[in-house]
């Protein structure tokens, strides 16, 4: 555990819960949801330092030194936690720690997935170490795979690195795991780092959409222990049925948890107890509401009991990862992460106490936890290619009588259709009238591009960005010029989205920390990033989040079709639709270390 006692702090919390010290914190006369019994019942609260020494109906021994909070006007709930985020969708891990702290989650499991990619193991270590001086407990995972089948990408994940990161004490799980479909092939290189996670002790968590209950099975043999992708009701009753815990999603992408919850009533589920909240990293925007604050708020507009609600947000995911002996519950010898509330009816806390001191009053913090020189931990700009960009790179290459079109169904799952070629498209005439956009996905090196044509996005002029899952130049648009002119933009302001139109900066994202992540607080980055999407929505973007858009354009685990180094890919046949191109041409590469010719 993160906060271990010694053995006098061990002697002074038994003799304040044995009334034969002072507390060092009593909380007069609130109310405690007991999550274990669902009871709530009016109490003291003694703590002894940042542990809880007594619950029950005595006062405390009262030094000149105790605390003392009045707690009749609120209900103590325990902290909630986040078990699922992705650190790095616009926020950086410190700021959304931050932010998730005022909403009443201070507990957060982070994903490592940028920070290993593109940092050594020091300087990703430096980074889990700085989190310790946020307010809120910073735990992580240890990614087994990545979420592109790149050979360059894959090699990072060697045994030794995997093994250390594991080893690391706030690591708690290994995954998500994206390419699972390897490891119940028989992989030799995926089973040895499934076998390394069992070996470690941790958690494994899967990424198994849609998958069959064989399926589910065999990843859980293989030693997975939850998932996240549960699409309906059933799903959830069978990833339970075969031991998995099950995190149930209010998310950008996958706002279900109403419906989810609904359908596993009507069932007659009763099995809350293997159930988690997550908000699975989605972006600023989405998270105006909060974080497992909201989630708590709408499942019990679905109709579940405080009782229920509350032990998922905290107890559950604290069982789950081994921490119920410090954290999940008002009760003795656990660390008082402690929500004030007005009431359970409004799960945003009025008051916010974190390892025993009060973190967070009225949606803001009291205990500021300090700028981060991000560049001292290797989180700055991504070494990217100087030369100009050419407009031509971004056509679709002539081919035969038809061309693959990638159609996006929803905000991230992308079907092939055929449709009839036209020399238009190789020549990059504007298009806006035909209901298609230009894609390309840009080697951040100068090495190569992949082109395709898109439909289902809607039609603007160009949006440029760096927000993918390898770091490299992403852009959409109608008018190559103008798309060239956006990645220049965003080369030259170190990483971030732009839309450009009618020749000018329309917006502006700026996201300087390895091209995912901004600076910037949340409360400048809600409304930021809001902008953005009515932006896009005004210009025909009807799906739910044009941001997860960008970042999985190349995420070669997910279905049908993607962009990838070799080009335009079918996911499932591993069949290249259009090959990228080869851009040996460029003349400078002053910005990429290491290269100074293209082969």
């Amino acid at each position: 555990m993160y906060s271990q006692l010694n053995k006098e702090t061990f002697e002074q919390l038994v003799a304040v819960g044995n009334f034969r010290q002072p507390a060092t914190t009593w909380i007069k006369g609130g109310k405690v949801l007991f999550v274990h019994t669902g009871e709530v019942r009016s109490t003291q609260v003694a703590l002894s330092g940042e542990r809880i020494a007594y619950v029950g109906d005595r006062e405390p021994l009262v030094g000149p030194d105790t605390r003392i909070i009045d707690g009749e006007s609120y209900t103590l709930v325990p902290g909630y936690i986040e078990p699922h985020a992705h650190p790095f969708q616009g926020y950086n891990p410190q700021t959304l720690a931050d932010f998730a702290v005022t909403h009443g989650t201070t507990t957060l499991l982070h994903d490592d997935l940028m920070l290993f990619l593109h940092l050594n193991q020091e300087q990703m270590e430096s980074v889990f170490e700085v989190l310790d001086h946020s307010p809120a407990n910073n735990f992580w995972w240890a990614r087994l795979d990545p979420q592109v089948r790149q050979a360059e990408v894959f090699r990072r994940f060697t045994p030794e690195r995997l093994e250390r990161t594991l080893a690391y004490p706030r690591v708690l799980q290994a995954g998500e795991l994206t390419f699972w479909r390897d490891v119940i092939d028989g992989d030799p290189e995926m089973l040895n780092r499934m076998w390394g996670a069992v070996l470690s002790g941790k958690r494994i968590e899967t990424h198994n959409p849609g998958s069959s209950a064989d399926t589910l099975s065999a990843v859980a043999a293989a030693g997975a222990s939850a998932c996240h992708e549960s699409i309906s009701g059933l799903e959830v009753v069978t990833r339970v049925r075969l031991g998995y815990y099950a995190a149930l999603r209010h998310s950008s992408i996958r706002p279900d948890l109403e419906r989810l919850i609904q359908e596993l009533m009507a069932a007659g589920f009763t099995a809350w107890d293997r159930v988690l909240f997550t908000t699975d990293g989605s972006p600023p925007f989405f998270l105006a509401g909060g974080l497992v604050d909201d989630c708590v708020r709408i499942a019990q507009r679905a109709g579940l009991s405080p009782a229920i609600v509350y032990r998922m947000a905290s107890l559950n995911p604290a069982t789950y990862y081994g921490l119920e002996r410090d954290l999940g519950s008002i009760a003795p010898g656990r660390v008082a992460d402690l929500l004030f509330l007005e009431d359970l009816n409004h799960p945003t806390p009025a008051r916010v106490m974190v390892h025993g001191q009060m973190v967070a009053e009225a949606g803001r913090l009291t205990q500021l936890s300090g700028r981060v020189d991000w560049s001292k931990h290797g989180m700055g700009t991504l070494p990217m290619f100087s030369a100009p960009i050419r407009a031509e790179w971004l056509a679709v290459p002539e081919g035969g009588e038809l061309t693959p079109v990638m159609e996006y169904t929803n905000a991230v799952i992308t079907r092939v259709r055929m449709e009839p070629s036209t020399k238009a498209w190789s020549r990059g005439e504007p298009i806006a009238e035909t209901g298609l956009m230009y894609a390309a996905l840009l080697d951040r090196g100068g090495k190569w591009v992949a082109n395709a044509l898109v439909r289902g996005l809607g039609h603007f002029d160009a949006l440029a960005s760096t927000y993918s899952l390898t770091g490299d130049f992403v852009v959409f648009g109608t008018d190559l010029e103008q798309m060239a002119s956006a990645l220049h933009r965003v080369r030259s302001v170190g990483g971030g989205i732009c839309l450009w139109e009618n020749g000018e900066l329309l917006y502006e994202l700026r996201l300087p920390l390895l091209g995912t992540m901004s600076t910037e607080p949340m409360d400048w980055l809600i409304p930021a990033t809001t902008r953005l999407v009515e932006l896009l929505r005004e210009r025909g973007y009807r799906h739910e989040d044009p941001i997860y858009s960008l970042l999985f354009l190349s995420a070669t685990h997910l279905p049908f079709v993607r962009l990838t180094p070799q080009g335009l890919m079918e996911i499932k046949s591993g069949k290249v639709l259009l090959p990228a191109r080869n851009l040996s041409g460029l003349a400078s590469l002053n910005g990429y270390p290491g290269l100074s010719t293209l082969n």
